[in-house]
């Protein structure tokens, strides 16, 4: 026995947890038995988790299981990818379908070394996933979806003249999460979730009526890449409360040109979705799509060249960083567009046409390039389409010039801020917001005021302010930030004894040097400074004509 051990130990490490943990379900399902309908196995109760084993599948079809809050079903990959080609017409009109249930998380990082353990590869005659049926409570993670008919992702139950259960009165679909999958190369939207019709749904097949779909409470769509969509990147609506749409990432959205339908994220009618911390890049759309509800803030985004790949040839076809516009605004509603960073749209960086909304607020945005700058001017920046709209615009960075700003690199697609670009620090507070963190989840601000834009100067020498007396000629430190020895370089207009001091933060002298300069005369002396902490600390120089102080940093 004790030589069984070692074996199992080494067996464990090789194997990785994951992968052994995946392996205990209550029940495995192989690719034999793709409808999977819970009145088939009674066996699974509230808390279980149902394997799925890998391998090719025509596709997959959960109904009618119903967890708990507390003990939902889990449906999730084992032994590898489970990777989905639904090729067959007309049958195979949906990937995977979970129809009918409630309190479900249907996950594929069931195998450590896959990122994606279900994999929609093809769907001939349909969507990618389709989450309806008055499904409701559930969460859906590690999924990639690519090559369908129409759209990748659809969650909703529609009423329909013979279904008259799905009506807002009746029926309310919570708590739906989408997060940490791939949707790409999909002909119409990458995500549809919602019914788009929240003002009302006109039924004309054979009841001709108008009716008012579900709406939505809860609804988390983070983390995600969607990529080459014809449509839409993604599309919420009727998500009336509890809705979050957070550090996406979309590319390449709305391909196919149709119009009315082209957004890397649209806030569709009836929905209230805080938007933060997306990255929207290169789609043919307005970045974001504002319909919504109101009382919910926009903010920390990166979009670049949105729209500017559509109809390049023909100016007058508008597309926006941000469209704000009118749907089922609601009374008394508020809007907030902050700290978005929006390079080269075709048209206007952002597009206010919502008279409806109470107040909106367009603050500490960075803006720069709007192809409607010649016609325009600064209007292009900023453009309020009606003298009836209320907004307070304030300490919004804008610019023609790209290359005054001082990204990063900006070829590489990194918009941070270096840290003597001009919108570092040019901001107002907007703690009060809740706008406490930028694109990176990095603290904001990282000094005493806010940056301009989606990113926040994390470098330590923002904020070090330098005092120069009249009469010295020149004041240099190097290198910086410095790990053993600074140089001071100096140069002083008339001859004279001064004083340079070693400070830190509070002002504490640490170490002292009294050095004669002859007029016009360069001269270089040092600090060692290994010994202190790692931080920030001021070169002071005392002067015949007053007190010179230049900041630096320790850093190892």
């Amino acid at each position: 026995m004790r030589k069984l051990i070692p074996y199992l130990f080494i067996l464990l490490l090789s194997f990785g947890w994951g992968q052994i943990k995946a392996q205990t379900c209550t029940v495995s399902i192989d690719s034999s038995t793709p409808y999977i309908d819970a009145a088939a196995y009674p066996n699974i109760q509230a808390g279980d988790t149902v394997c799925l084993k890998s391998g090719n599948w025509d596709y997959i079809y959960l109904k009618g299981f119903h967890g708990t809050k507390d003990k939902p079903i889990t449906f999730v990959n084992s032994l590898g990818a489970v990777v989905i080609k639904a090729i067959t017409q007309p049958t195979n009109y949906v990937g995977i379908k979970i129809g009918n249930c409630s309190h479900i998380i249907f996950r594929g990082n069931g195998v450590s070394n896959i990122q994606y353990g279900f994999q929609v590869d093809t769907v001939a005659a349909g969507a990618g996933m389709g989450i309806d049926d008055f499904s409701t409570n559930i969460e859906i993670s590690h999924v990639e979806i690519s090559h369908t008919a129409i759209g990748g992702v659809y969650a909703k139950t529609d009423p329909t003249c013979t279904n008259f259960n799905a009506t807002r009165d009746k029926f309310t679909m919570y708590n739906f999460s989408f997060h940490d999958c791939y949707v790409h190369d999909v002909p119409n939207e990458g995500l549809y979730i919602g019914n788009s019709h929240y003002t009302g749904l006109h039924l004309t097949s054979t009841c001709d009526t108008t009716v008012y779909p579900q709406v939505l409470k809860g609804v988390k769509i983070y983390n995600n890449i969607i990529e080459h969509t014809g449509y839409d990147g993604i599309q919420v609506s009727s998500a009336d409360s509890g809705c979050v749409i957070h550090d996406n990432v979309v590319k390449f959205d709305s391909q196919s040109g149709t119009p009315s339908q082209m957004s890397g994220i649209i806030i569709g009618g009836g929905s209230k979705c805080t938007t933060y911390n997306n990255q929207i890049i290169d789609g043919k759309g307005d970045g974001i799509e504002v319909f919504g509800l109101g009382d919910y803030s926009i903010f920390n985004n990166l979009i670049v060249n949105a729209g500017k790949s559509y109809l390049p040839d023909q100016p007058n076809e508008m597309k926006q960083g941000i469209y704000v516009g009118t749907d089922s605004t609601a009374a008394h509603a508020k809007l907030g567009i902050y700290n978005n960073t929006i390079i080269s749209p075709k048209s206007f960086g952002i597009t206010l046409s919502n008279t409806q909304l109470d107040s909106t607020k367009i603050i500490n945005n960075l803006i720069t390039t709007p192809g409607q700058y010649q016609n325009w001017g600064p209007r292009s920046f900023i453009n309020i389409n009606s003298t009836s709209i209320k907004v307070d615009t304030l300490t919004n960075y804008t610019t023609n010039d790209t290359a005054t700003v001082k990204f990063v690199a900006p070829d590489a697609l990194n918009y941070e801020l270096k840290p003597n670009s001009p919108a570092v620090d040019f901001g107002t507070n907007l703690t009060g917001e809740g706008v406490t963190f930028d694109l990176l989840n990095q603290p904001r601000p990282y000094h005493t005021y806010y940056d301009a834009g989606a990113y926040e100067c994390q470098d330590p020498s923002v904020g070090i302010i330098t005092h120069k007396a009249p009469d010295l000629a020149e004041f240099l430190l190097y290198p910086n930030p410095v790990k053993r020895k600074l140089n001071v370089r100096l140069t002083f207009s008339d001859s004279q004894t001064v004083t340079a001091q070693l400070t830190d933060l509070f002002g504490r002298i640490l170490s002292l040097q009294k050095l004669p300069f002859t007029a016009g005369q360069s001269q270089l002396f040092t600090f060692s400074v290994h010994q202190l902490p790692q931080g920030t600390y001021f070169i002071t120089i005392i002067s015949d004509k007053g007190i010179s102080s230049k900041g630096f940093i320790v850093q190892y």
